[in-house]
């Protein structure tokens, strides 16, 4: 008993273990509603949300490479983090991090907030506690400093901070989020938007054979620059994937692009052409129609006396289309539509044909007659005939063939063991003799008992062709006479 009651107790340890590894959470949390407020001239407050509980983090810095303030309890969703003894004036650049229990960790995009008041400088030493002067120096005051400085190592230095100082505006141009794209046939509308104004161009290719970096094609907009861009690329084939990326330009040449994406266009819309019904029986219909492009076939059809409704498609792409509505009652008006799908998806649906299924009285009509004779080599040459041939509807059909073109042969018709109706037929014959003329016919019959007799058809078998020896010999026959007595009595 206490072995038992032991192994349960573990065996429960054990399975309360493995449950907790497995439910440890590994989603960070999603960071949402970022707002940055000034407080005063020296403070601002960063506020967001996130969708779980999770700890504070603020990174900030005059430059994008952040300093931190962070509150570590991961106990909250809405979240708010005052940045003290900050310079009035200036601009500052911060992201905001939160982690929950688990340590995931999300983090926000780049914002920057400008503090209000005016920059100070003249600080008494390195510790900041000096007494500051407010000074606000016009451009010519300052273009003037600057020439009155004749040491060159005191310009360059000068030049390296107003580098920064420039970078600390204008850089990382920043493109916010995926284009998006909306494609057409021939042509494809691409937005995006940027931080700041700039300029708008779409580079792209056709994916296939794309290397990933020579974009074939490029577009651009003259229009001013903009937050908000907009280029429709034309000149597109349908049914094409593209690779394509975004770029702006800002007022200080600084350039934002995004990655590569990708985008299909859509296919051309198929027209539905020379709808007409082929034939109609007295428990079937066919139907035929052509398409502009290559299209799958669908065909829904209605009882309009019962109200019963039914469908038969053809997955494959084509541009000639026939098909036939089987298990149809006799006397019984139907409506019909053809639906043509692209390779796309894209569907167009065609205006209603109506028939009445009636008795059938017309005979199967042959066509496509073709036949393709071999010849075997060996001590008795072989011939294999093959004999092909299509009916409009199923229908059963026998050959009959006769040696000769005029007659005096008795014919021989081909038996078959069962019955089958097929629309395309197959007739082999291996009896026909070498280098000889055959005339030969059709006789096919529907399931309705219309018969119907194709034209005559001629064929010539193909000449057994002579061996090297055999040449030869018929060679030396005819120029010197006596061949023909080798092998005889002198």
């Amino acid at each position: 008993m206490y072995k038992i009651v032991l192994f349960l107790v573990i065996s429960l340890f054990l399975f309360s273990d493995f449950q907790y590894v497995y439910s440890v959470d590994q989603t960070a949390p999603v960071i949402s509603d970022v707002v940055a407020s000034t407080t005063s001239q020296t403070s601002a407050t960063i506020s967001w949300k996130t969708n779980e509980s999770a700890d504070s983090t603020v990174n900030y810095s005059l430059q994008p490479d952040y300093g931190v303030v962070r509150v570590p309890t991961a106990d909250k969703t809405t979240h708010s983090i005052t940045l003290e003894n900050l310079e009035a004036g200036r601009t500052y650049y911060f992201r905001v991090v939160s982690a929950d229990a688990d340590g995931n960790q999300g983090i926000s995009a780049d914002y920057k907030i400008q503090l209000s008041g005016t920059p100070q400088t003249g600080q008494a030493d390195g510790s900041g506690e000096g007494t500051s002067q407010s000074t606000t120096k016009t451009t010519a005051e300052i273009v003037k400093e600057i020439n009155q400085i004749a040491n060159p190592v005191q310009l360059k230095e000068i030049l390296n901070e107003i580098v920064k100082a420039i970078k600390g505006i204008t850089e990382d141009l920043t493109i916010i989020g995926p284009p998006t794209v909306v494609p057409e046939t021939n042509s494809a509308l691409v937005s995006w938007t940027t931080d700041r104004p700039a300029t708008s161009e779409v580079r792209f290719s056709a994916s296939a054979g794309f290397n990933g970096n020579d974009y074939t094609y490029a577009q651009s907009s003259p229009d001013a620059k903009t937050n908000n861009h907009e280029i429709r690329l034309i000149g597109l084939e349908p049914y094409t994937e593209y690779s394509f990326k975004v770029l702006s330009i800002d007022d200080y040449g600084i350039t934002g692009e995004s990655r590569n994406f990708t985008f299909l266009t859509k296919a051309s819309l198929p027209d539905i052409k020379n709808l007409r019904i082929v034939k109609v029986e007295e428990n079937a219909a066919t139907l035929a129609w052509d398409t502009t492009v290559p299209a799958k076939a669908l065909i829904e059809f209605q009882d309009l006396t019962t109200g019963q409704q039914n469908s038969v498609g053809r997955p494959t792409l084509a541009t000639t289309h026939q098909m036939r509505l089987a298990d149809l009652t006799l006397g019984t008006r139907y409506v019909a539509y053809v639906i043509a799908e692209n390779s796309g998806g894209d569907r167009v649906k065609s205006q209603p044909i109506q028939f009445i299924t009636v008795r059938d009285i017309a005979a199967p009509i042959i066509t496509n007659v073709t036949n393709e004779s071999t010849i075997f080599p060996g001590g008795e040459s072989r011939i294999q005939t093959i004999i092909e041939w299509n009916t409009d509807e199923p229908a059963s059909c026998l050959m009959t063939y006769q040696e000769g073109v005029a007659g005096g042969v008795d014919p021989i018709t081909i038996k078959k063991d069962t019955i089958e109706y097929n629309t395309k037929h197959v007739q082999v014959i291996i009896d026909f003799a070498p280098a000889t003329v055959y005339q030969f016919w059709l006789d096919c019959s529907d399931e309705a008992k219309n018969s119907a007799r194709s034209e005559n058809f001629v064929l010539f078998t193909p000449i057994q062709e002579k061996n090297i020896i055999d040449l030869i010999l018929e060679n030396f026959q005819s120029t010197f006479g006596w061949v023909k007595n080798i092998g005889g009595k002198p």
